[in-house]
Parts: C-alpha cells; sequence; structure tokens
C-alpha cells in the first residue's frame, strides 16, 4: 500500500498545511487581544539621613531594593485607588492588586538608574494609564517613606539638641561656682578650673554640631525632591503585541505538514480497498 501511493503523502502535504494555517488563523483571532504601554524612568537616591536612619537599604542592594518596591503591595494599592480599578473593573481591592501584579512587570536596564514599567492589558487605555501611575504611586510611596525617616530624625535631634543644652547650662554652673569660689586672688589655671572649662568647651562644640545637623535635616525635610524622573511617557499602543499573528500562523503552518502523514495514512488505506475490491 505504501510503495504503491507513496505520492498521497505529498499531495496531502500542501492541505495539511492549509488546515493548519486556517485553525491558527481561528485560533489567533478569537484571543483577546492585548496592548502594551511602557514608561522608562530614573530612580533618585535617597538622602543621607535615610539612609542613616536605615531605610534604604545598602549600595548593592539599592536598586534591587526599589525595584521590589514598585510592585510592592502600598506601591501598587496605590494604583488600584487612584484609578478606581475596583469600580472600573467590577472586582475588590485583592483582585484588582493581583491582576496588577500579573500584567505589570518591571525592569532595570543594566548598568544604569534607569527602570522600565511595562504594562499589557487587554484596554489600550487602561495599560497606559496603569504604566503611568505605577510611575507615580511608587515615586509617592517612597517620598512617604523618606518623609517619616527624616521627620523621624530631626524628632530625634530636637531631642538631642534639648538634651544636651541642659548638659552645657550645668557645666556652665559647675565653671561659675568654681570661678566665683576661688576669687580673684588665685589664678585661674588651678587644676579644678581647667577641667570644668575643657568639659564646658567640649559640650558646647558638640551642642553647635547638634544645631547644625539639626537644621540640615529640617531644611532636607523642607526642600521636597522628585524621587523619580519621567524620561518617556507611557502612550497609547498602536497594535497589539498578543497574540503575535505571525508567529500563530507560522507555527500553524509546520503544524499541518507534521500532521499531513497521519492524514495521509486514512486516504491511503481507502484507496487501496478500493482498488482490491475493484479487482
Amino acid at each position: 500500500m505504501f510503495k504503491r501511493y507513496w505520492w498521497v503523502l505529498f499531495a496531502i502535504a500542501p492541505v495539511g498545511m492549509m488546515a493548519g494555517f486556517l485553525v491558527a488563523a481561528v485560533v489567533t483571532y478569537v484571543m483577546p487581544k492585548k496592548y502594551e504601554s511602557s514608561l522608562t524612568m530614573e530612580i533618585k537616591p535617597a538622602s543621607r539621613s535615610v539612609m542613616d536612619a536605615g531605610i534604604q537599604a545598602p549600595a548593592q542592594n539599592y536598586l534591587a531594593t526599589e525595584f521590589n518596591k514598585i510592585k510592592s503591595r502600598n506601591s501598587l494599592m496605590g494604583v488600584v485607588d487612584s484609578l478606581d480599578l475596583v469600580n472600573k473593573w467590577g472586582l475588590d481591592r485583592e483582585s484588582a492588586l493581583q491582576i496588577l501584579r500579573q500584567i505589570v512587570r518591571t525592569e532595570n536596564i543594566r548598568g544604569t538608574d534607569l527602570f522600565t514599567i511595562h504594562v499589557r492589558h487587554t484596554n489600550r487605555e487602561d495599560a497606559r494609564d496603569i504604566a503611568a501611575e505605577v510611575a507615580r504611586a511608587y515615586g509617592d510611596y517612597r517620598m512617604e517613606l523618606e518623609s517619616k525617616s527624616v521627620g523621624k530624625m530631626v524628632n530625634e535631634l530636637k531631642k538631642a539638641v534639648r538634651e544636651q543644652e541642659d548638659k552645657v547650662e550645668e557645666r556652665r554652673k559647675v565653671l561659675e561656682t568654681i570661678a566665683r569660689t576661688m576669687g580673684a586672688s588665685e589664678p585661674l589655671d588651678k587644676q579644678d578650673y581647667v577641667d570644668a572649662k575643657r568639659d564646658y568647651e567640649t559640650d558646647l562644640a558638640l551642642l553647635e554640631q547638634l544645631k547644625l545637623r539639626l537644621i540640615t535635616e529640617e531644611i532636607t525635610r523642607n526642600s521636597e525632591s522628585q524621587a523619580i524622573v519621567i524620561h518617556d511617557e507611557p502612550v497609547i499602543a498602536e497594535a497589539p503585541v498578543s497574540p503575535n499573528v505571525t508567529l500563530n500562523l507560522v507555527l500553524g503552518l509546520a503544524g499541518g505538514l507534521l500532521l499531513s502523514p497521519f492524514l495521509s495514512l486514512p486516504l491511503m488505506f481507502l484507496m487501496n480497498r478500493r482498488s482490491r475490491a475493484v479487482v
């Protein structure tokens, strides 16, 4: 049978390829189309006080830490609320959050402080809006963390300044008491006086340093520097990125070609049976 009807294999191959092509075309047509919008942003380093307070990760882990913050629960929940996705998608907050985690993809541009945020969604406007809002929500979230950290640092410095002022005042009183007790007749290089003066001047210098640090931290808190800088704004995608029409059609042709031998066997069997019946 195979020797006699071998030509059927070649005859069915185009048919199988066409069938595979048509099946792939139909499947591709009914598959939901997804659009992608992307945004590129630069992440600004945290202030020195934030790093001192332990909020910021060590330098070698800095970008990895910020990478995770972008898709953190607190950051993405801000996106859910800002875009009102609960009502827009008809879901609860947790379900909307899970969808965001699935459709948002972040990528660090190697060797830089630049990150790219990619968002794929069946609605092209939603993809653009979510990409923009993810960046904004991350910037707000990080600014909130830094603001709390700097505020905590300022409060701690104010407390330290008050305590140091009390200490300096005590040193001053001790120095005045020694000077008054010694009187004008005694030299001021007496050891007790020298020690008291040294302690007073040391604590006074420390107080000035604390006040200077406090001023610096208050300036840092009042100057709202940007946590991120947007370099490429997201735009509405013109064409879907999924499904891949070309790839699907090529796979359909290849699949049809591979299946054509199996389609040939029943036909070869029927042709052989018919020829025997005629004989």
